[in-house]
């Protein structure tokens, strides 16, 4: 059903009701305003007979801009954290490193924890691997885990920081960092291309921690303990230049009604309805899109933002977005509302109408399953709802 309401100008109160209509009262154009009756329409998805249809499906995304390093097993994931050091050392020490007067007798690594995801009174543990391999944060993605070089036939960690502490620490087997330190004082004599850190298969949540930042605020340190028998004892500090997290699974169980949007993971849904009903010539006066929630199959993390963020798709195939029409569904009670009022006048002024991408508004932040009523959901009121209010000239 299309409500119609026929508006005559027969009082200044009709044309602020007709400007109320609009985002602002220039929507509809000094000259339109002028005729005798304007006729404002309201489009409703969940009553008027609109075509539309949504999956859910993952993505591919480099996570080496996460303010997160994610470690652990919850739910659907298993996270590793890749991470290499750097060292700024003064030729005084580099001297004595290449005439191998200094021993190696401690190493550790420092991580902040800064979130939590899954129950958190569960196990947490995990393993530290040595990597053979050169890798890149602004490359490297989950899909390259596999593919990854790394020699995880030996634990080179011990002393594990485990319980719910907000820092965590772990010792370094005294071998591997006194290669990085020959590395960083002759680069033909060994190789650093850091470690690996996997969780055990006790391990039943995810911890996330403080990454790399320009501010080098509680980011991941390297602590190397060494002597010069009989001398001196001295700790050399290794600074994170690589770091990133390897989130691997498959889309999150949330039941055949709903989408699976998942952060980290970047599992994202499509969204589509069919406007081909649309009259033409008309001006949008204003789009609001309402999404369902599905709280018992949502999951979410220690800390988070409820928001969730809406693309228009400039090529629903190869997932392309238009990034200039991006807006913000916010929360109340159990659904999502925005205004996507842009959109759909992009569509209506001959852009082609692929549907739009939604995801959640930090999809790098931490692991939070949004669980929304898809296109097939039993409720019709649960399904994704677009409200359309249109305004055109009055038919006499």
């Amino acid at each position: 059903m299309i409500k119609k309401i026929s508006l005559f100008f027969i009082s200044a109160f009709s044309i602020i009701f007709i400007a109320g209509c609009n985002d602002s009262p220039t929507d509809l154009g000094t000259d339109f305003l002028s005729q005798d009756g304007v006729e404002v329409l309201k489009l409703d998805s969940s009553i008027d007979s609109i075509l539309q249809s949504s999956k859910s499906f993952k993505n591919v995304f480099t996570l080496g801009g996460s303010s997160h390093l994610l470690l652990g097993k919850s739910e659907n994931i298993t996270s590793h954290v890749l991470l290499k050091f750097v060292f700024a050392i003064p030729d005084s020490i580099k001297e004595q490193l290449l005439l191998k007067n200094l021993t190696v007798i401690d190493s550790y690594v420092e991580m902040f924890k800064n979130y939590s995801f899954g129950d958190s009174n569960a196990t947490f543990d995990y393993k530290v691997f040595k990597v053979n391999e050169k890798w890149s944060s602004s490359t490297f993605t989950a899909d390259s885990f596999a593919f990854l070089d790394l020699d995880n036939t030996s634990d080179l960690s011990f002393n594990r920081t485990s319980e719910n502490d907000s820092l965590y620490s772990f010792h370094l087997d005294t071998t591997l960092t006194s290669l990085w330190l020959q590395n960083f004082a002759d680069t033909n004599v060994a190789s650093n291309n850091g470690i690996v850190l996997s969780p055990s298969d006790n391990c039943n949540k995810v911890l996330g921690f403080t990454a790399f930042n320009t501010s080098g605020d509680n980011d991941p340190r390297l602590r190397i303990v060494v002597e010069k028998p009989g001398e001196y004892v001295d700790t050399l500090i290794g600074y994170i230049s690589s770091d990133i997290s390897a989130v691997l699974g498959e889309l999150p169980n949330v039941g055949v009604e709903n989408l699976a949007i998942q952060s980290s993971l970047t599992s994202e849904a499509k969204l589509f309805f069919d406007l081909s009903g649309l009259p033409e010539n008309v001006v949008i006066n204003s789009a609001t899109l309402t999404l369902s929630i599905d709280t018992l199959a949502s999951k979410m993390g220690s800390s988070y933002t409820d928001k969730l963020a809406v693309y228009l798709l400039a090529d629903s195939a190869e997932n392309e977005l238009n990034d200039d029409y991006v807006y913000s569904l916010s929360r109340s009670g159990a659904t999502y509302t925005g205004e996507i009022t842009n959109i759909v006048r992009a569509w209506n002024n001959n852009v082609d109408n692929q549907g739009m991408l939604i995801k959640s508004s930090l999809e790098f932040w931490g692991l939070e399953i949004f669980a929304i009523k898809g296109s097939n959901a039993a409720l019709i009121e649960q399904r994704p709802k677009l409200e359309i209010v249109y305004s055109r000239g009055s038919r006499k």
